[in-house]
């Protein structure tokens, strides 16, 4: 649904306090900070109304990953989410303070880490105490070797998030390093996603994180198989798609598959796009198994056989032309394709 949005402050145009710049936006997840600074644009539209998909659209993110930014933002007390019934109706965007409070769960509505995604959140007297373990000291050190340079202060952040935030081992945070350098991804922000998505999928060990990566592994590889895409990996828009449906939308190997062979069937060229439209419109019909997507295809030849046979019967329409239909174009129209 809409949200509308509004400030404090009234103001007509775009503008960044330097106390956000100062004192939020440093420890900040990048991809929060991006979502921050849209909403504040948004302000000065004539309509100054979004969505939640919307925002998603415009980052190419899922609405999870908006959600958890509005929250991480509503928890630092620079934005206050208004409801309608379980429903979010409004952001009112609050002047920035100094310095930034550290996010705190509501007593009323606990919330999970996952929920607070990004390398922020924790203060330099802990930031040291955490750098004076053994056992971090090693894992810092075994992480430069991973992605050969010398670590910044931000990555140490992140490594530090997922070890006292998302509270993954030593070992798994290893594992997690290892893995994603081997992918030819050295990217701390992309380590940060396959971890978030390994803690909502409540992975804790390396076995776990070894079995749901071979899982997932096995669906990029055949999602890029049935695209006929051969000779690269996937970057990261088409990877956050794949994450969408196996995890968002729940879907089996099986039935992903089936949505990108009618992609290449209906338009003859791989698209996330045109296969996502697919999708969204198979869970927004109940689909769950392959015997679903055949009920569906059923149901629509029984629909053009008796349109058919109404066409054919004498009736008083019959004084009319009768009209032959592309229904492959009727798709590609349905689904907003040129």
């Amino acid at each position: 649904m809409p949200i509308t949005l509004h400030s404090e402050s009234g103001a007509d145009f775009t503008l960044i306090s330097n106390a956000f710049i100062d004192n939020y936006m440093p420890q900040a997840n990048g991809e929060f900070v991006k979502v921050y600074l849209y909403l504040l644009r948004c302000l000065g539209a004539k309509e100054a109304s979004v969505s939640v998909s919307d925002i998603a659209d415009k980052f190419n993110n899922t609405e999870n990953d908006i959600c958890r930014a509005l929250k991480y933002w509503e928890k630092l007390g620079l934005l206050r989410l208004e409801a309608a019934g379980r429903s979010l109706s409004g952001i009112c965007l609050l002047t920035p303070s100094s310095p930034a409070r550290e996010p705190q769960p509501q007593a009323s509505e606990p919330e999970a880490p996952a929920k607070t995604a990004g390398a922020s959140g924790l203060t330099r007297e802990r930031t040291d105490a955490l750098c004076a373990q053994e056992d971090i000291k090693q894992l810092l050190f075994i992480v430069e070797q991973y992605v050969g340079r010398p670590l910044a202060s931000s990555h140490v952040q992140t490594i530090l998030y997922l070890y006292d935030g998302l509270h993954f081992s030593a070992e798994l945070i290893e594992y997690l390093v290892e893995y994603c350098v081997s992918r030819g991804n050295k990217s701390f922000r992309y380590m940060e996603s396959v971890a978030l998505s390994w803690h909502e999928a409540h992975v804790a060990t390396v076995e776990q994180a070894r079995e749901i990566s071979s899982q997932y592994n096995k669906t990029v590889f055949s999602v890029l198989k049935s695209f006929g895409i051969r000779g690269r990996n996937p970057v990261e828009s088409e990877l956050s798609y794949i994450r969408k449906w196996t995890g968002e939308y729940g879907f089996t190997l099986e039935i992903i598959t089936l949505a990108c062979q009618r992609t290449m069937s209906a338009i003859h060229q791989p698209s996330f796009e045109y296969a996502d439209k697919i999708l969204t419109r198979w869970r927004q019909q109940g689909v769950h198994h392959a015997a679903d997507v055949s009920a569906l295809d059923q149901q629509y030849q029984n629909t053009r056989r008796t349109a058919s046979k109404a066409a054919a019967s004498g009736n008083k329409f019959n004084n009319f032309d009768q009209r032959s239909y592309d229904y492959e174009d009727l798709e590609r129209k349905l689904l907003n394709i040129p």
